[in-house]
């Protein structure tokens, strides 16, 4: 293997590589038996400016006076030799990935190995860089050579945000939360911004973020949550200039956000007395989620206002036929909402029957 790519992701150090599927001399690799990840801290500078040559690599032109045949091949085992055995005095294995493991974590034919920091945080103070390898080994228990031996500078994630606040409102939800102070060591922390998840109970796994860019400010307002569900919101920190890097999860907040805001009433509703009827025509009201409209009556001055209609209408008229000749009537109508949320009643209207 010679692809070997690091990266921070949060607190996880991500190694990808090919999946090891051809031995040296390209013929199918049938007895894997396990990945080895090795890791060497603050590794020395002549450790990471070279890596062991790969087995059958093209050489330099041979010393003077060693035109053997076979010096070449001898030169380069040789090397091969040192550079490992550099590597391994400074680098311990992390891991050992049986075949069950490898493919967990192969996607398509690249294998992806995350490696936590937190052990290295544990002393108060992050190395100033990590230097990383992996091995193949056979069910013979034959080993590759070392990969490309890959060194990074691996940096201290933000500390965990304070949420103050979930406030759910009609159509969105709001959130503030309080800077993190520190980094995960204790240290004073510069921020770069701030990722947004959520997730609807009972889901376990947050989604992807809701900002794809990290956000700048400390409030953030969801204007699409699902309605009728509890929703769950956690805030993380990235630091600047490196997005992947985020930190540690604010504690949880959650927030009901079942629709509890009823549609606004109808503003003008009119009444017309005909022969043996009274027809009411009133202003549509706008929202997403209209049910439809409810219409009420009264026969008296004072008397309570009666259902005409059992099921909301969706139309913005009626006819109400079963009025009485010489009688005065209150009417209002109700705009409901598909939670069931009704709104204030429309202004009343006065009718006197024929």
């Amino acid at each position: 293997m010679s692809d070997l790519a690091v990266e921070q992701e949060g607190a996880d150090v991500v190694l990808t590589f090919s999946y090891p599927d051809r031995q040296m001399n390209g013929d199918p690799l049938r007895d894997l038996a396990s990945i080895e990840i090795y890791r060497a801290v603050d590794p020395s500078p002549a450790l990471v400016t070279t890596r062991p040559p790969a087995r059958g690599a093209a050489h330099g032109p041979a010393p003077a006076g060693d035109q053997a045949p076979g010096s070449g091949a001898r030169r380069e085992a040789a090397n091969v030799r040192l550079a490992e055995a550099a590597f391994y005095r400074e680098g311990k294995r992390v891991d050992a990935l049986p075949v069950a493991a490898i493919a967990e974590r192969t996607r398509g034919a690249t294998v992806v190995y995350r490696d936590p920091l937190a052990p290295l945080f544990a002393g108060g103070k992050l190395p100033a860089s990590l230097a990383y390898s992996v091995v193949s080994v056979r069910r013979s228990g034959e080993r590759s050579p070392l990969s490309n031996i890959v060194a990074f500078s691996p940096a201290v994630p933000p500390g965990p945000p304070i949420i103050v606040r979930v406030t759910a409102e009609q159509g969105r939800v709001c959130l503030e939360w309080i800077p993190p102070e520190k980094d995960v060591i204790g240290q004073p922390s510069a921020i770069g911004g701030y990722r947004i998840y959520r997730r609807a109970l009972p889901e376990e796994e947050y989604d992807e973020p809701l900002n794809a860019e990290p956000f700048r400010g400390t409030d953030f307002v969801d204007t699409a949550p699902p309605p009728g569900a509890a929703l769950v919101y956690t805030v993380r920190a990235t630091l600047p200039g490196k997005p992947k890097i985020e930190g540690v999860p604010a504690d949880e907040a959650g927030v009901d956000n079942r629709d509890l805001f009823p549609p606004a009433a109808p503003a003008r509703l009119d009444v017309l007395p005909e022969t043996g009827a009274v027809r009411l025509i009133w202003d549509p009201v706008a929202a997403p989620d209209l049910a439809g409209y409810v219409v009420y009556r009264a026969d008296t001055e004072g008397g309570t206002p009666a259902r005409l209609t059992q099921k909301p209408i969706t139309d913005t008229f009626f006819l109400d036929t079963t009025v009485q000749p010489r009688r005065r009537y209150r009417y209002t109508v109700v705009a409901v909402d598909a939670a069931g949320n009704a709104s204030p009643p429309s202004p009343e209207a006065i009718a006197e029957t024929l």
